[in-house]
């Protein structure tokens, strides 16, 4: 197999590698020869997805082990990290991810409150990063550990960290019951924390749920976006707030 793997160029081999996940191209590939192990440590583009697709304890141990390589580390570019199963993926991110210093692409999938403000509060500014995703597939998974934050809580610390961003996807969802999470406190007359960081190039933002208050904010102090998706929802906040009629109105 290597004999015959030899003769093909680096780039098709690099086609050949974008059908299979990462862990499973450095299992088959990099232990044929020195070349493919060259070739294997310095792709420069594929992606890592971890805690996807039911992957296993091993896999996940892997991905650890590997990623914390100082001379792996600096190539990453692409990394989607989930917390839907039970090992706690967005605990080592926090630890980690100040390290991949070169990352264009970051999607967290069902994040666990405690893990997202621990990566947010661990970073410091990330100037390659242009294309960042929170997402939750259900409502019955890590959304509801937002329970009670205002509209726009961590806007401004994702702004200011990633201020390289054209793409943003924030999937958070309005999930008040009665109280707001004492932490984050409103400014008078608003139903929402502003923005203060103006990403300039920022053209694509996804939200899946937004407020009339807070959308014309965001037209006012965004208005280079070229394309913005929202799902319109009720002001963030309960319901005997004072400030909820008056944005409905």
């Amino acid at each position: 197999m290597a004999t015959t793997l030899e003769h093909l160029s680096v780039e098709l081999l690099y086609e050949i590698f974008i059908y299979f996940q990462f862990h499973e191209v450095f299992n088959i590939f990099s232990n044929l020869n020195s070349r493919f192990a060259g070739i294997i440590n310095n792709i420069p583009f594929m992606p890592v997805y971890l805690g996807l697709n039911g992957m296993s304890i091993a896999v996940t141990e892997f991905y650890y082990r590997y990623l914390s390589q100082l001379n792996i580390c600096n190539h990453l570019i692409s990394l989607c990290v989930s917390d839907t199963l039970a090992i706690d993926n967005g605990l080592w991110l926090a630890e980690h991810i100040s390290t991949f210093i070169n990352l264009r692409h970051l999607s967290l999938i069902d994040i666990k409150r405690s893990s997202f403000e621990l990566i947010l509060n661990s970073l410091s500014p990330i100037n390659s990063l242009i294309i960042f995703s929170v997402h939750f597939p259900t409502n019955d998974r890590a959304a509801y550990t937002f329970i009670g934050v205002p509209e726009g809580a961590y806007y401004e610390q994702i702004f200011h960290l990633f201020s390289s961003l054209r793409v943003c996807h924030l999937h958070f969802c309005r999930y008040i019951h009665y109280t707001l999470d004492t932490k984050f406190v409103l400014p008078l007359n608003r139903t929402f924390i502003p923005i203060r960081t103006n990403l300039l190039n920022l053209q694509s933002l996804v939200l899946r749920q937004c407020s009339s208050s807070f959308l014309s904010y965001l037209f006012e102090h965004l208005p280079q976006l070229e394309k913005l998706s929202f799902e319109r929802s009720d002001p963030w906040l309960p319901h005997e707030h004072p400030l909820e009629q008056g944005d409905n109105k």
